[in-house]
């Protein structure tokens, strides 16, 4: 059996049951056949009616783009505003269960491999031809972890509402001062003056609530989120002027390499701390994203119709070898035939995701 991800190849010597594709959070696909997982809720979890309700309100939220709150759903309309009560309904039953618990607070690491996985299927997309971006948010020098993500995910729902963000992969890194900053790679385009100005604001509701303080900076000097984009690179990097004009047009044309180049170099430099432990998700990214594949699991027959994508040369891959199985990490990146019918998957998920119908 041969396992072919964005990063490598590995070799397990076992016969499979079939070629099949994995990595979806949301799909499976084996034998040319493509169906919705089950739902698989924890042991924590509440379960039941309630629980049902309440997770048909978050899908009805997600589809409509509104936060999952019980105020928006009941001014979204008529045909959900009964959905409403089940947010709070669950989350107060949630919260009383959280409370007599006697389990340590829950802890998490970043999954390189997961990240980057994501990161390259978002970066193969057809719709990130057009545009492509990292977005850096800073904040306060010492601000608190919690107000910080309370912060983050109340500007990242305004994002979503109001200045277009839809696709998105975001990453957590501990600055050498201590204090959290956010990366965020989209194809989504959004006005960086706006944004900016919506994360000061944000920042400066929690500085007047005593949660943190400006600093130096202050909302009208505030300047923290930053981007850049493989289609309008920011930095001229040296060059004079008629330089730069020549390398823009040059990146205009980039291919899905280049793509994956620029998402992969902004990863490689922010995700060095691998044993940095956080108290809240380090890394997520949008539904239309957790949703696309990013491994084909393949029979040793249709694998011999992959060898010819890939480099029979030993020094074009990093191997490493056990007695189970073989793994060949791509030194670079392969040719994109390689993942031609996981591109095209993709692409067929992520648009009929896009263009989904508002609920019933």
């Amino acid at each position: 059996m041969n396992v072919v991800n964005y990063s490598n190849i590995t070799t397990i010597p076992v016969k499979g049951t079939g070629s099949k594709f994995t990595g979806s959070g949301t799909w499976k696909f084996h034998n040319n056949v493509l169906y919705r997982k089950t739902s698989n809720s924890s042991i924590w979890e509440i379960k039941g009616n309630l629980y049902n309700n309440y997770l048909q309100t978050l899908n009805y939220c997600d589809i409509l783009g509104i936060p999952p709150s019980e105020r928006s759903v009941e001014k979204a309309g008529k045909k959900i505003a009964n959905y409403a009560i089940y947010i709070s309904r669950y989350r107060e039953l949630l919260n009383a269960m959280n409370a007599t618990s006697t389990r340590p607070p829950k802890t998490y690491k970043i999954n390189k491999s997961k990240v980057r996985k994501r990161i390259i299927s978002l970066c193969r997309l057809n719709q990130s031809k057009n545009f492509l971006a990292f977005y850096s948010i800073s904040f306060p020098l010492k601000a608190p972890d919690v107000t910080i993500y309370e912060i983050f995910n109340k500007w990242l729902t305004n994002c979503r509402t109001r200045y277009g963000l839809t696709t998105y992969v975001w990453v957590a890194e501990r600055q050498k001062n201590g204090t959290l900053h956010f990366h965020i790679l989209t194809n989504s385009r959004m006005d960086i003056s706006k944004v900016n100005r919506a994360m000061a604001n944000s920042i400066n509701t929690s500085v007047l609530q005593g949660k943190l303080t400006w600093g130096q900076s202050s909302i009208t000097l505030y300047n923290g989120v930053d981007v850049d984009s493989i289609q309008h690179p920011k930095r001229r990097q040296n060059e004079n002027r008629d330089q730069y004009r020549r390398r823009l047009r040059e990146q205009k044309k980039h291919t899905i390499r280049e793509r994956v180049n620029f998402a992969v170099k902004y990863m490689t430099k922010y995700m060095t701390k691998s044993d940095e432990v956080f108290t809240h998700l380090p890394f997520h990214c949008s539904r239309d994203i957790s949703q696309l594949f990013t491994t084909i699991v393949l029979s040793d027959q249709d694998f011999q119709q992959y060898l010819k994508y890939v480099s029979d040369l030993p020094e074009d891959y990093i191997i490493y070898e056990s007695e189970k199985r073989t793994t060949y990490v791509f030194r670079e990146i392969p040719a994109d035939m390689l993942f031609n019918m996981l591109d095209r998957l993709n692409n067929f998920l992520y648009e009929a995701y896009n263009n989904k119908n508002s609920p019933p």
